[in-house]
């Protein structure tokens, strides 16, 4: 549906990632790859830390989170508790809007499974992705959402210590809260409750999003994952 943003909507959605920019990312790795084997969760864990560079610089660089003016360290810490959560939430808009595929074909002929992306290594986890995707095709789960989404998961003042921080970083989720209530209510009439429903979507993402974590953390102690890696420094934090 065509729908004008609102200037707070157009502020927060700006430095975005741009989608061909992310694929490109993604498929430049995997054309990379040309070894005869290889181990499908090395190569898994070398995409996730190409994203989460990339998350990292849009998070840094988005004016909305600029102004919050907060200490490196607590950056990090809301980093830190919902890098997996944005991960799979990138999946499912790419697979959206996209039409991202299940598997591709690497040059060495091999097939590399591109769900296992979504699903942070955990086969099992296929029945819900599919389900909550679903949920959001149906809520007509727009890139204005998407982006919001993304910032309700960062703006997670409960992981926070320092009250003053915390206060300002609930200040601003609320600000987000807003921006995509509007945004649903003047965009989407005719999708009832589609904020409430966008929102109940963030429980099965987390719920996703620990499993995946611990999968990995479980194989990086297994010495199948790659070690001294953004993505492992991620997991130690949220275990620490």
């Amino acid at each position: 549906m065509s729908c004008k943003p609102s200037p707070k909507l157009q502020e927060l959605t700006n430095k975005s990632l741009e989608d061909a920019e992310w694929q490109l990312r993604l498929y430049n790795l995997l054309q990379d790859q040309t070894e005869v084997e290889f181990n499908p969760v090395e190569l898994m864990c070398k995409v996730f830390d190409q994203n989460l560079f990339a998350h990292f610089h849009w998070v840094r660089n988005n004016y909305f989170f600029k102004e919050l003016k907060l200490h490196f360290d607590d950056q990090m810490i809301l980093w830190q508790d919902s890098w997996s959560e944005m991960l799979i939430l990138d999946q499912m808009h790419h697979r959206i809007h996209h039409n991202l595929p299940d598997e591709t074909e690497l040059p060495n002929g091999q097939k590399f499974k591109l769900l296992s992306l979504a699903l942070l290594g955990v086969p099992s986890m296929a029945k819900k992705f599919l389900e909550i995707s679903d949920n959001l095709k149906q809520l007509c789960f727009d890139s204005a959402d998407y982006v919001c989404l993304k910032f309700i998961l960062l703006l997670n003042a409960g992981a926070l210590q320092n009250k003053q921080n915390k206060q300002k970083v609930q200040k601003c989720s609320e600000q987000v809260h807003q921006i995509l209530l509007q945004h649903c209510q003047t965009c989407y009439p005719n999708v009832p409750e589609k904020y409430i429903q966008l929102l109940a979507q963030i429980p099965e993402l987390r719920f996703m999003a620990q499993r995946g974590e611990d999968f990995l953390h479980l194989k990086h102690l297994q010495g199948n994952a790659p070690q001294a890696t953004l993505l492992m420094e991620m997991l130690h934090a949220k275990k620490r």
